[in-house]
């Protein structure tokens, strides 16, 4: 996970802001062993985007302040109706 995604779960206090739920299912429970924690810093880079509150095509930029950490299945579904490919 990058600086940038950590800050970001730090200040939702480890909520998605689409969904009000852990952002990590199991997070409150830290991995016993350097492998376990190789496999849950890969798995969250799968299940996790980084969202912008103001998009780009509105001006909006890559600022911490302008995106949030969120699922990637309700960065997704939260897109599908802006007529274009959620990123």
């Amino acid at each position: 996970m990058d600086k940038t995604s950590l800050v970001l779960a730090v200040r939702q206090q480890g909520l998605c802001p689409l969904r009000k739920q852990a952002l990590i299912v199991g997070a409150e429970y830290e991995p016993d062993s350097p492998r376990e924690w190789i496999n849950w810093f890969a798995a969250s880079k799968k299940i996790l985007h980084k969202h912008h509150f103001t998009y780009r095509r509105d001006g909006g930029t890559d600022e911490r302040t302008n995106l949030r950490l969120v699922h990637s299945e309700c960065h997704r579904q939260h897109h599908a109706g802006d007529g274009e490919r959620a990123t």
